[in-house]
């Protein structure tokens, strides 16, 4: 049988394609509704307007009142209908534009505040009640609504809109790391899988680029590199898996693959979101003056003054702000008085 073990110009080719197909994603325009009812709690409303703030230019939100919001039509992408303390009126509008073919959701204290009218099932499919019990939740459901419904534009909404990304990026991971289980489970042609793994890790990792809003171009050609590097290193691990382990090699090769596509999501997520390591390493030294804080003032007089110095590199920058004992130069600070 054939033997296919190497990344060919075809699949090059391939990934090229891909990562303008995502750029084509990220940069489609998407129009949103937004209907408010006057009456509709004023967090919610503010976090919906907060939440909905585009970050391209091609995109277009408009904002209408659910007393004038006028006759529903086809012309949006998405609607989203904020309720008030009776979600009747705003759900009847949902309907309105759902009939309209549009995808629509209505904005509730509670989900149980919603109820759907005699609808046939193809409309009823297209309205949801989003719960906004909390500023956190309603973020979270309305989110996912987001990246359930808004199909092939689901990469354009997550670019324009930050606090939908995580869901989106979500779906994309869960289904090329299933594919590539699929994969790695039928061996067609031997050798064949890393590949086609690699290229479908490659695209996966462009498409995170896209929805995390940033541009795809040559400058993603590291991101792509470093999936080809990853790809060798699941083979190796793959193959020392099957001699170690008394499994059937379609198995190994089935969950290293799924494994590996999340690993490289997971990479691919981080170096599109370059404050995430800052913020992290921020905490940690937060995290660390407060803990030393605790420790000195906690048991004063258990704890010495030596024991209570801390080295400068942990600290970093937050050390240069504190004060040294007058000819310390050990590199370290106190904390609390002698």
């Amino acid at each position: 049988m054939a033997r296919k073990s190497r990344v060919s110009v075809r699949d090059v080719a391939e990934v090229l394609s891909a990562g303008r197909n995502s750029e084509r994603r990220r940069s489609t325009p998407v129009s949103l509704l937004v209907i408010v009812d006057s009456r509709a709690p004023r967090e919610v409303v503010l976090a919906v307007r907060d939440a909905f703030v585009p970050e391209q230019e091609s995109s277009s939100v408009e904002v209408r009142p659910l007393a004038g919001c006028g006759v529903p039509d086809g012309s949006r992408d998405l609607v989203v209908v904020v309720a008030g303390p009776e979600a009747d009126a705003a759900s009847r509008v949902a309907e309105g534009y759902a009939r309209c073919g549009v995808a629509t959701c209505v904005v509730v204290e509670s989900a149980l505040d919603f109820v759907a009218g005699d609808l046939p099932e193809s409309v009823a499919a297209l309205v949801t009640p989003v719960a906004a019990s909390s500023a956190d939740a309603l973020s979270a459901n309305l989110s996912q609504w987001v990246a359930d419904v808004a199909g092939e534009k689901a990469i354009a909404f997550a670019a324009n809109f930050p606090f939908c990304r995580e869901p989106v990026v979500r779906s994309l991971v869960r289904d090329a790391a299933l594919q590539n289980a699929a994969v790695g489970a039928v061996d067609v042609i031997h050798g064949a899988d890393f590949p086609i793994m690699t290229v479908r890790q490659a695209k996966l990792a462009l498409d995170i680029a896209a929805a995390n809003g940033r541009r795809v171009d040559l400058s993603c050609v590291a991101d792509v590199a470093g999936v080809a590097g990853a790809g060798l290193a699941y083979r190796a691990v793959a193959r020392g898996l099957e001699a170690a382990l008394p499994l059937p090699r379609w198995m190994v090769r089935s969950a290293v693959g799924y494994a590996g596509t999340v690993a490289t999501a997971a990479v691919a997520g981080v170096r599109n979101q370059p404050g995430l390591v800052e913020g992290v390493a921020e905490r940690v030294r937060a995290a660390v003056g407060r803990g030393a804080d605790q420790v000195a003032f906690g048991h004063e007089e258990e704890v010495s003054r030596e024991a209570r110095r801390l080295p400068k590199a942990l600290l970093g920058s937050a050390a240069d702000a504190g004060s040294e004992e007058p000819g310390d130069s050990s590199g370290y600070i106190v904390i609390g008085e002698a």
